[in-house]
């Protein structure tokens, strides 16, 4: 059964505190502790044995990082995504509109989680569709890397997920507030979402446009995005349980 090492908080940890906790442990590096301080994004190691686990978790709360060791069964499992292609805020509820122009109502109180930034994904040309449909297929196939703004909506209990990338997206909604530029639509979008459900939880991506930062934050890689996504569960979860 094995188990994953989670960041209680999410912050970057030192590459040389991670180094030194890992010089007491069998078969890591310094190499491997570089890798995790570049991935640390909730989810600081996986496929672990129990023993193994508790090792790591000793060292690393001597270098004053805090983990907790979770079975990775009990981690979240995110939904599979409906991408949406445009949005109506009304004052009970948010409508979205798939590329087939179906309407999904969503009710505020169900929103249970606001997670966007600016991700590198791969592009994917001569397929017919975009990014989002892409990640939407976990399609592998060759292609270049750029950054897409993304946003992710989860519902309550992680029942249900809805995914957007911002340059596939219609920004009608914003009315006299469009701009020419997508990242400034992306951020009004963001920061209304969190407007009219203030309850849900920001993961750092969102947070941060709330906080009328200057630049996206910037994920590495699809992978990254989701894992945050997930440890965000992890930890609404636990704040509910």
């Amino acid at each position: 059964m094995p188990f994953a090492i989670m960041q209680r908080e999410l912050l970057t940890p030192s590459v040389e505190h991670l180094a030194r906790a890992f010089r007491s442990l069998p078969n890591l590096t310094a190499l491997d502790a570089q890798t995790a301080a570049n991935d640390a994004f909730g989810i600081l190691w996986r496929g672990l044995d129990v023993e193994g686990a508790s090792a790591m978790q000793d060292a690393l709360m001597k270098q004053g990082i805090e983990v907790e060791v979770v079975e990775e069964s009990e981690l979240p499992v995110l939904p599979p995504s409906k991408v949406i292609k445009q949005i109506e805020f009304l004052p009970g509820q948010l409508s979205m509109y798939d590329p087939m122009g179906r309407i999904f109502a969503l009710p505020w109180s169900d929103l249970m989680l606001i997670a966007a930034g600016n991700v590198r994904l791969r592009d994917y040309k001569g397929k017919g569709h975009g990014p989002a449909e892409a990640a939407h297929n976990h399609e592998s196939m060759r292609g270049d890397d750029a950054l897409h703004l993304m946003l992710e909506l989860v519902l309550a209990g992680g029942v249900a997920r809805y995914s957007m990338i911002a340059d596939e997206f219609v920004f009608n909604h914003l009315g006299a507030q469009l701009t020419k530029e997508t990242a400034r639509n992306f951020e009004l979008v963001v920061r209304e979402l969190s407007e009219y459900a203030p309850h849900a939880g920001l993961n750092r991506g969102a947070f941060l446009i709330c906080q009328n930062e200057k630049e996206i934050f910037t994920y590495p890689n699809k992978a990254a995005f989701f894992e945050e996504i997930s440890w965000f569960l992890w930890r609404i979860g636990g704040a509910r349980s």
